[in-house]
């Protein structure tokens, strides 16, 4: 298989300078002001040069298939080809699937991210500025190693939306925001009295989901009243699990299962108290 020329992209006399510029002045730049949790390089996605790159791989592999097929033999020059081939063919699979667990970045973090590069090498921001089409390579999902991540369910962004900014808003992304904030928009990323807040409702519903029902079936106690009770409040319990939560199905179905068991054992807790004093 013939060879490939490669162009490489015309660098700047100063490109290394700036670079080295980028890394270690980044602590002194006044106008990044990134939360810490995506205080790293910025990583971008690249998703379509990936998939360029895994289905260039794939059909060198598939003409190396081809010609051995045809010529009924191989030769130590294909069969390293082949190799090397094979090799980099994996190592794309095992990249695009690690890029693709990466959490993605808030839009407002991305943007500064996107920005700060775009300032510090323009000359990639907008390169053939000559053509009619926007070229804008910097134009990409932008990717955290960081493992923390917030708790997100349908309490917590029902908050988000309800409550006033001075309430939801971190006071971190007031400062990274400032315009969204003034302009009354919703925060990325929840505040600490709106996770604490969503911990008390969330708390509160647990407890009232268990309280409710066996205050239910003790006024005018009866089997049959017990059992309706015992089901509507199990398949209400589940419903705000699978609605509400992103649980995973083993977490509902014990959860489920445990919380039904306190019933039931509260039932029969019940009847047998109700026969000894009968």
């Amino acid at each position: 298989m013939a060879s490939e020329n490669i162009t490489e992209f015309p660098i700047p006399p100063d490109y290394w300078e700036r670079l080295v510029a980028n890394a270690y002045e980044h602590d002194n730049r006044a106008d990044l002001n990134i939360l810490k949790e995506y205080d790293h390089p910025a990583l971008g996605d690249f998703n379509r040069l990936h998939r360029l790159n895994l289905t260039h791989l794939f059909n060198n592999l598939v003409r190396i298939k081809a010609e051995i097929k045809h010529q009924k033999t191989t030769s130590s020059k294909q069969m390293e080809l082949l190799r090397v081939t094979l090799h980099q063919y994996v190592e794309a699979i095992k990249d695009y699937r690690y890029l693709a667990e990466l959490r993605k970045v808030p839009d407002s973090v991305g943007l500064q991210q996107r920005m700060a590069l775009e300032g510090a090498f323009e000359e990639l921001s907008a390169p053939y500025s000559e053509s009619p089409e926007r070229n804008a390579p910097y134009n990409t999902q932008y990717l955290t190693i960081s493992t923390k991540t917030q708790s997100s369910d349908a309490v917590r962004e029902f908050l988000r939306k309800v409550l006033p900014n001075v309430l939801s808003w971190s006071k971190d992304e007031r400062e990274i925001r400032p315009h969204e904030y003034q302009h009354h928009g919703m925060p990325e990323i929840y505040s600490p009295f709106l996770n604490a807040l969503a911990r008390f409702l969330i708390g509160t519903a647990a407890g009232a989901s268990l309280v409710v029902p066996m205050v239910i079936m003790i006024f005018q106690p009866s089997l049959n009243k017990s059992l309706i009770t015992v089901s509507m409040a199990v398949l209400l319990f589940a419903f705000s699990l699978a609605f509400a939560f992103d649980a995973k199905n083993e977490v509902i179905v014990t959860a489920t299962a445990t919380y039904a068991a306190v019933l039931v054992v509260f039932v029969g807790t019940s009847s047998s108290s109700g026969s000894d004093s009968g």
